[in-house]
Protein backbone atom coordinates (compact mmCIF):
# COMPACT_ATOMS: atom_id res chain seq x y z
CA UNK A 1 0.00 0.00 0.00
CA UNK A 2 2.56 2.54 0.94
CA UNK A 3 4.37 1.35 -2.39
CA UNK A 4 1.08 2.77 -4.32
CA UNK A 5 0.66 6.24 -2.10
CA UNK A 6 4.35 7.12 -2.84
CA UNK A 7 3.94 6.50 -6.51
CA UNK A 8 0.50 8.63 -6.46
CA UNK A 9 2.56 11.46 -4.56
CA UNK A 10 5.40 11.18 -6.64
CA UNK A 11 3.30 11.55 -9.98
CA UNK A 12 1.80 14.90 -8.74
CA UNK A 13 5.55 15.79 -8.09
CA UNK A 14 6.77 15.06 -11.21
CA UNK A 15 4.06 16.72 -13.11
CA UNK A 16 5.12 20.13 -11.48
CA UNK A 17 8.75 19.69 -12.16
CA UNK A 18 7.84 18.57 -15.72
CA UNK A 19 6.23 21.85 -15.91
CA UNK A 20 9.67 23.52 -14.72
CA UNK A 21 11.95 21.53 -16.83
CA UNK A 22 10.12 22.40 -19.85
CA UNK A 23 10.49 26.05 -18.84
CA UNK A 24 14.10 26.55 -17.91
CA UNK A 25 15.52 23.90 -20.39
CA UNK A 26 15.07 24.54 -24.28
CA UNK A 27 15.69 22.18 -27.47
CA UNK A 28 18.56 20.13 -25.47
CA UNK A 29 17.08 17.13 -24.14
CA UNK A 30 18.10 16.10 -20.38
CA UNK A 31 17.90 12.99 -18.38
CA UNK A 32 15.97 14.02 -14.94
CA UNK A 33 15.70 10.39 -13.32
CA UNK A 34 15.60 9.96 -9.68
CA UNK A 35 17.23 6.31 -8.93
CA UNK A 36 16.28 5.07 -5.14
CA UNK A 37 18.14 2.34 -3.79
CA UNK A 38 17.87 0.85 -0.47
CA UNK A 39 20.19 2.15 2.15
CA UNK A 40 21.81 -1.29 2.68
CA UNK A 41 23.11 -1.83 -0.70
CA UNK A 42 27.05 -2.58 -1.52
CA UNK A 43 28.12 0.59 -3.25
CA UNK A 44 31.11 -1.04 -4.27
CA UNK A 45 29.57 -3.22 -6.74
CA UNK A 46 27.28 -0.68 -8.49
CA UNK A 47 28.05 0.58 -11.66
CA UNK A 48 25.79 3.28 -13.52
CA UNK A 49 26.28 3.61 -17.40
CA UNK A 50 23.93 6.14 -19.54
CA UNK A 51 24.23 6.23 -23.07
CA UNK A 52 23.07 9.59 -24.83
CA UNK A 53 22.65 8.35 -28.27
CA UNK A 54 26.63 8.87 -29.22
CA UNK A 55 28.59 7.35 -26.68
CA UNK A 56 28.18 5.92 -23.39
CA UNK A 57 28.93 7.59 -19.82
CA UNK A 58 30.25 6.13 -16.45
CA UNK A 59 28.07 7.87 -13.47
CA UNK A 60 29.21 8.47 -10.47
CA UNK A 61 27.00 7.14 -7.39
CA UNK A 62 28.78 9.73 -4.71
CA UNK A 63 25.06 11.09 -3.78
CA UNK A 64 23.12 7.69 -5.08
CA UNK A 65 19.83 8.54 -3.98
CA UNK A 66 19.62 11.63 -6.16
CA UNK A 67 18.70 12.64 -10.26
CA UNK A 68 20.70 11.71 -13.29
CA UNK A 69 21.06 14.95 -15.54
CA UNK A 70 22.90 14.66 -18.30
CA UNK A 71 22.27 15.50 -21.98
CA UNK A 72 21.11 13.12 -24.56
CA UNK A 73 20.66 13.30 -28.54
CA UNK A 74 18.74 9.98 -28.65
CA UNK A 75 14.84 9.23 -28.81
CA UNK A 76 15.51 7.83 -25.09
CA UNK A 77 18.59 7.79 -22.85
CA UNK A 78 19.54 4.10 -21.48
CA UNK A 79 20.56 3.79 -18.01
CA UNK A 80 22.61 0.49 -17.10
CA UNK A 81 22.83 -0.21 -13.58
CA UNK A 82 24.95 -3.52 -13.05
CA UNK A 83 25.63 -4.61 -9.34
CA UNK A 84 26.49 -8.59 -7.92
CA UNK A 85 24.99 -10.33 -5.69
CA UNK A 86 26.22 -12.25 -2.54
CA UNK A 87 26.83 -14.90 -4.06
CA UNK A 88 29.08 -13.19 -7.28
CA UNK A 89 26.46 -13.52 -9.66
CA UNK A 90 26.22 -10.20 -12.01
CA UNK A 91 23.29 -8.43 -12.69
CA UNK A 92 22.64 -5.82 -15.74
CA UNK A 93 19.36 -4.03 -15.88
CA UNK A 94 18.59 -1.82 -18.21
CA UNK A 95 16.46 1.11 -18.69
CA UNK A 96 15.29 3.47 -21.43
CA UNK A 97 14.03 7.79 -19.86
CA UNK A 98 13.79 10.71 -22.13
CA UNK A 99 13.23 14.24 -20.97
CA UNK A 100 10.73 13.72 -18.62
CA UNK A 101 11.24 13.43 -14.91
CA UNK A 102 11.31 9.73 -13.86
CA UNK A 103 11.81 7.22 -11.41
CA UNK A 104 13.45 3.97 -10.97
CA UNK A 105 13.19 2.72 -7.82
CA UNK A 106 15.05 -0.69 -6.37
CA UNK A 107 13.72 -2.41 -3.18
CA UNK A 108 14.13 -5.90 -1.88
CA UNK A 109 11.45 -7.93 -2.16
CA UNK A 110 12.11 -9.90 1.01
CA UNK A 111 14.40 -10.49 3.73
CA UNK A 112 16.22 -13.73 2.15
CA UNK A 113 16.88 -12.27 -1.15
CA UNK A 114 20.06 -10.28 -2.28
CA UNK A 115 18.57 -9.68 -5.60
CA UNK A 116 16.98 -6.11 -6.39
CA UNK A 117 13.16 -5.70 -7.57
CA UNK A 118 12.17 -2.18 -9.47
CA UNK A 119 9.63 0.30 -9.83
CA UNK A 120 8.97 2.46 -12.78
CA UNK A 121 7.39 5.65 -13.49
CA UNK A 122 8.39 7.07 -16.83
CA UNK A 123 11.04 4.66 -16.97
CA UNK A 124 11.05 1.45 -19.33
CA UNK A 125 12.60 -1.51 -19.56
CA UNK A 126 11.45 -2.96 -23.18
CA UNK A 127 11.35 -6.37 -21.95
CA UNK A 128 9.06 -7.51 -24.05
CA UNK A 129 10.95 -6.44 -27.06
CA UNK A 130 13.90 -7.90 -25.99
CA UNK A 131 12.28 -11.49 -25.55
CA UNK A 132 10.89 -11.27 -28.90
CA UNK A 133 14.28 -10.82 -30.09
CA UNK A 134 15.68 -12.95 -28.31
CA UNK A 135 12.91 -15.96 -29.28
CA UNK A 136 13.60 -14.76 -32.73
CA UNK A 137 17.11 -15.94 -32.99
CA UNK A 138 17.10 -18.44 -29.89
CA UNK A 139 18.95 -21.36 -32.38
CA UNK A 140 21.47 -19.16 -33.12
CA UNK A 141 21.88 -18.08 -29.74
CA UNK A 142 22.29 -21.63 -28.42
CA UNK A 143 24.98 -22.10 -30.72
CA UNK A 144 26.80 -19.68 -29.65
CA UNK A 145 26.81 -20.40 -26.34
CA UNK A 146 27.68 -24.08 -26.77
CA UNK A 147 31.09 -22.60 -28.90
CA UNK A 148 31.74 -20.18 -25.92
CA UNK A 149 31.13 -23.40 -23.35
CA UNK A 150 33.48 -25.41 -25.58
CA UNK A 151 36.24 -23.84 -26.48
CA UNK A 152 36.43 -20.88 -23.47
CA UNK A 153 39.82 -21.62 -23.02
CA UNK A 154 41.04 -21.09 -26.41
CA UNK A 155 38.75 -18.42 -27.85
CA UNK A 156 41.14 -15.58 -27.06
CA UNK A 157 44.28 -17.83 -29.05
CA UNK A 158 44.94 -17.34 -32.21
CA UNK A 159 43.54 -20.50 -33.69
CA UNK A 160 42.73 -20.02 -37.48
CA UNK A 161 40.52 -22.92 -37.35
CA UNK A 162 38.51 -21.82 -33.96
CA UNK A 163 38.23 -18.24 -35.19
CA UNK A 164 37.00 -19.63 -38.25
CA UNK A 165 34.01 -21.04 -36.67
CA UNK A 166 33.56 -17.97 -33.99
CA UNK A 167 32.92 -15.86 -36.45
CA UNK A 168 31.05 -18.29 -38.83
CA UNK A 169 28.63 -18.61 -35.56
CA UNK A 170 28.26 -15.39 -34.76
CA UNK A 171 27.78 -13.67 -37.79
CA UNK A 172 24.75 -16.07 -38.70
CA UNK A 173 23.36 -14.29 -35.16
CA UNK A 174 24.17 -11.08 -36.42
CA UNK A 175 22.46 -11.33 -39.43
CA UNK A 176 19.59 -12.89 -38.11
CA UNK A 177 19.21 -10.09 -36.00
CA UNK A 178 19.20 -7.82 -38.66
CA UNK A 179 16.68 -9.77 -40.45
CA UNK A 180 14.42 -9.03 -37.26
CA UNK A 181 15.04 -5.71 -36.78
CA UNK A 182 14.67 -5.13 -40.71
CA UNK A 183 11.38 -6.43 -40.10
CA UNK A 184 10.15 -4.84 -36.94
CA UNK A 185 12.13 -1.07 -37.39
CA UNK A 186 9.96 1.34 -36.03
CA UNK A 187 11.15 -0.04 -32.51
CA UNK A 188 12.98 2.24 -30.87
CA UNK A 189 14.48 -0.74 -29.17
CA UNK A 190 15.88 -2.46 -31.90
CA UNK A 191 17.11 1.11 -33.04
CA UNK A 192 19.06 0.89 -29.62
CA UNK A 193 20.09 -2.44 -30.32
CA UNK A 194 21.35 -1.62 -34.04
CA UNK A 195 23.24 1.55 -32.76
CA UNK A 196 24.84 -0.33 -29.83
CA UNK A 197 25.77 -4.20 -31.03
CA UNK A 198 25.56 -3.86 -34.74
CA UNK A 199 26.17 -0.82 -35.90
CA UNK A 200 30.43 -1.04 -35.10
CA UNK A 201 30.37 -4.82 -35.40
CA UNK A 202 33.39 -6.17 -37.61
CA UNK A 203 30.92 -9.31 -38.37
CA UNK A 204 28.75 -7.77 -40.61
CA UNK A 205 29.67 -5.94 -43.93
CA UNK A 206 28.62 -2.46 -44.06
CA UNK A 207 26.77 -2.25 -46.89
CA UNK A 208 24.39 -4.84 -45.15
CA UNK A 209 24.05 -2.85 -42.10
CA UNK A 210 23.59 0.26 -44.30
CA UNK A 211 20.62 -1.09 -45.90
CA UNK A 212 19.20 -1.90 -42.29
CA UNK A 213 19.77 1.44 -41.59
CA UNK A 214 18.10 2.57 -44.21
CA UNK A 215 14.78 0.70 -43.07
CA UNK A 216 14.51 2.61 -40.09
CA UNK A 217 11.55 5.76 -40.62
CA UNK A 218 13.06 8.87 -41.66
CA UNK A 219 11.59 10.85 -38.83
CA UNK A 220 14.21 8.69 -36.96
CA UNK A 221 17.43 8.83 -40.22
CA UNK A 222 16.83 12.68 -39.67
CA UNK A 223 16.90 12.85 -36.14
CA UNK A 224 20.07 13.59 -34.74
CA UNK A 225 20.76 9.64 -33.49
CA UNK A 226 20.08 9.39 -36.95
CA UNK A 227 22.24 11.93 -38.47
CA UNK A 228 24.94 10.47 -36.00
CA UNK A 229 24.47 6.64 -37.19
CA UNK A 230 24.64 7.58 -40.93
CA UNK A 231 27.87 10.16 -40.68
CA UNK A 232 29.13 7.40 -38.97
CA UNK A 233 28.78 4.71 -42.04
CA UNK A 234 29.54 7.23 -44.43
CA UNK A 235 33.16 7.67 -42.57
CA UNK A 236 33.75 3.87 -43.97
CA UNK A 237 31.81 4.11 -47.49
CA UNK A 238 34.76 4.04 -50.30
CA UNK A 239 32.99 7.36 -52.61
CA UNK A 240 33.24 6.04 -56.24
CA UNK A 241 32.46 7.72 -59.32
CA UNK A 242 29.31 7.59 -60.74
CA UNK A 243 27.09 6.30 -57.20
CA UNK A 244 25.27 8.75 -54.97
CA UNK A 245 27.28 10.20 -51.91
CA UNK A 246 25.70 9.36 -48.69
CA UNK A 247 23.61 11.89 -47.74
CA UNK A 248 24.34 14.18 -44.88
CA UNK A 249 22.90 16.28 -42.98
CA UNK A 250 24.06 18.97 -40.78
CA UNK A 251 23.25 22.74 -39.52
CA UNK A 252 24.76 25.84 -41.06
CA UNK A 253 26.53 28.94 -39.25
CA UNK A 254 22.47 30.50 -39.53
CA UNK A 255 21.16 26.66 -37.44
CA UNK A 256 19.52 26.36 -40.93
CA UNK A 257 19.69 22.08 -41.10
CA UNK A 258 21.28 21.44 -45.05
CA UNK A 259 21.02 17.86 -46.45
CA UNK A 260 22.02 16.83 -49.65
CA UNK A 261 18.43 15.38 -50.08
CA UNK A 262 17.42 18.69 -50.66
CA UNK A 263 19.07 19.42 -53.67
CA UNK A 264 18.60 16.14 -55.32
CA UNK A 265 17.39 16.86 -58.98
CA UNK A 266 17.65 20.40 -58.41
CA UNK A 267 20.90 21.64 -58.20
CA UNK A 268 24.86 20.73 -58.69
CA UNK A 269 26.35 20.42 -55.10
CA UNK A 270 30.10 21.30 -54.44
CA UNK A 271 31.54 20.31 -51.04
CA UNK A 272 35.01 22.01 -49.72
CA UNK A 273 36.30 21.24 -46.90
CA UNK A 274 38.65 23.68 -45.02
CA UNK A 275 39.60 25.80 -42.45
CA UNK A 276 41.13 29.35 -42.08
CA UNK A 277 44.79 28.24 -40.78
CA UNK A 278 45.13 25.82 -44.10
CA UNK A 279 47.17 28.31 -46.54
CA UNK A 280 46.35 26.20 -50.16
CA UNK A 281 42.39 26.34 -48.90
CA UNK A 282 42.51 29.99 -48.85
CA UNK A 283 44.25 30.67 -51.87
CA UNK A 284 41.80 28.47 -53.64
CA UNK A 285 38.79 30.97 -52.65
CA UNK A 286 38.96 33.11 -55.83
CA UNK A 287 38.76 30.22 -58.10
CA UNK A 288 35.64 28.61 -56.51
CA UNK A 289 34.35 32.44 -56.20
CA UNK A 290 34.70 32.33 -59.74
CA UNK A 291 33.43 29.03 -61.08
CA UNK A 292 30.21 30.05 -58.58
CA UNK A 293 29.90 32.98 -60.83
CA UNK A 294 30.70 30.72 -63.92
CA UNK A 295 27.69 28.02 -63.14
CA UNK A 296 25.26 30.21 -61.77
CA UNK A 297 23.12 27.30 -59.91
CA UNK A 298 25.51 25.64 -58.48
CA UNK A 299 25.16 24.83 -54.55
CA UNK A 300 28.46 25.42 -52.68
CA UNK A 301 28.85 24.05 -49.25
CA UNK A 302 31.87 24.53 -47.38
CA UNK A 303 33.04 22.60 -43.79
CA UNK A 304 34.98 24.42 -41.93
CA UNK A 305 38.38 22.46 -39.58
CA UNK A 306 38.23 25.62 -37.68
CA UNK A 307 37.53 26.00 -33.74
CA UNK A 308 38.31 29.66 -33.38
CA UNK A 309 34.25 31.51 -34.45
CA UNK A 310 35.06 34.19 -34.56
CA UNK A 311 38.24 34.22 -36.51
CA UNK A 312 35.88 31.73 -38.75
CA UNK A 313 33.05 34.49 -39.17
CA UNK A 314 35.79 36.95 -40.22
CA UNK A 315 37.12 35.08 -42.67
CA UNK A 316 33.98 34.49 -44.53
CA UNK A 317 33.28 38.07 -44.56
CA UNK A 318 37.01 39.41 -45.40
CA UNK A 319 37.19 37.11 -49.11
CA UNK A 320 33.35 37.33 -49.64
CA UNK A 321 32.46 33.92 -49.23
CA UNK A 322 28.95 34.13 -50.13
CA UNK A 323 27.48 30.41 -49.74
CA UNK A 324 26.71 27.90 -46.91
CA UNK A 325 29.25 27.24 -44.40
CA UNK A 326 28.88 24.25 -41.96
CA UNK A 327 31.26 25.10 -39.29
CA UNK A 328 33.48 22.68 -37.14
CA UNK A 329 30.91 19.62 -36.87
CA UNK A 330 32.80 16.59 -36.48
CA UNK A 331 30.68 14.28 -36.86
CA UNK A 332 30.34 15.23 -40.30
CA UNK A 333 34.15 15.88 -40.81
CA UNK A 334 34.75 12.50 -39.37
CA UNK A 335 31.93 10.69 -41.39
CA UNK A 336 34.07 11.94 -44.36
CA UNK A 337 37.23 10.91 -43.18
CA UNK A 338 38.95 13.78 -40.69
CA UNK A 339 42.54 11.69 -41.40
CA UNK A 340 42.47 13.25 -45.14
CA UNK A 341 44.29 16.34 -45.79
CA UNK A 342 43.06 19.57 -46.78
CA UNK A 343 41.37 21.61 -48.83
CA UNK A 344 39.00 18.25 -50.19
CA UNK A 345 36.48 18.70 -52.84
CA UNK A 346 33.85 16.82 -54.21
CA UNK A 347 31.53 17.43 -56.95
CA UNK A 348 27.79 15.69 -57.47
CA UNK A 349 25.66 16.32 -59.72
CA UNK A 350 21.75 16.61 -59.86
CA UNK A 351 20.80 12.56 -59.30
CA UNK A 352 23.31 13.56 -56.29
CA UNK A 353 25.94 10.70 -57.63
CA UNK A 354 29.49 11.75 -57.81
CA UNK A 355 31.45 13.22 -60.48
CA UNK A 356 34.46 14.09 -59.19
CA UNK A 357 36.89 14.24 -56.46
CA UNK A 358 40.02 15.64 -55.96
CA UNK A 359 41.75 13.16 -54.81
CA UNK A 360 41.19 10.89 -57.17
CA UNK A 361 41.03 13.51 -59.98
CA UNK A 362 44.72 14.58 -58.53
CA UNK A 363 43.82 17.89 -59.48
CA UNK A 364 46.31 20.71 -57.99
CA UNK A 365 44.87 23.57 -59.50
CA UNK A 366 41.42 22.92 -59.64
CA UNK A 367 40.89 23.04 -63.73
CA UNK A 368 39.96 19.65 -63.98
CA UNK A 369 37.05 20.38 -61.26
CA UNK A 370 36.23 23.23 -63.94
CA UNK A 371 36.15 20.98 -66.81
CA UNK A 372 34.11 18.23 -64.91
CA UNK A 373 31.14 20.98 -64.11
CA UNK A 374 31.55 22.36 -68.02
CA UNK A 375 29.92 18.88 -68.79
CA UNK A 376 27.21 19.29 -66.95
CA UNK A 377 25.58 22.39 -68.21
CA UNK A 378 26.43 21.62 -72.05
Amino acid sequence: MWEINYLNMYKLYLFTFSLFISIVCNSQKQTNTHLILPKNVLLKTLRILLDDGKKEENILHNDIDGFINKEFISEYASIKISYNLSNGELINDLFFVNDQPSVIKYFYSSAETTKLNYTLLNAYDFKIQKNKLLEYTKNEVQECKEFLEKYSDSIFINIPLIDSIYRSKFSALSTKEMQYISKNSSDYYLKWYFRRNLLKSNLIDNKSVYNVFKRFPKSYIDSEEGIFINNYLNSFTAFKKGEELPFFKAKDITNKFVSLLDYKYKSNVLIVFWATWCVPCINEIPTIGALKSKYKDLEIIFISYDTDKSLFLSKIKEYQMDWIHIFNDIDLINSFGSYKAIPRVYAINKNGQLIYDRDQDKDKDLSILDIALSKLYK
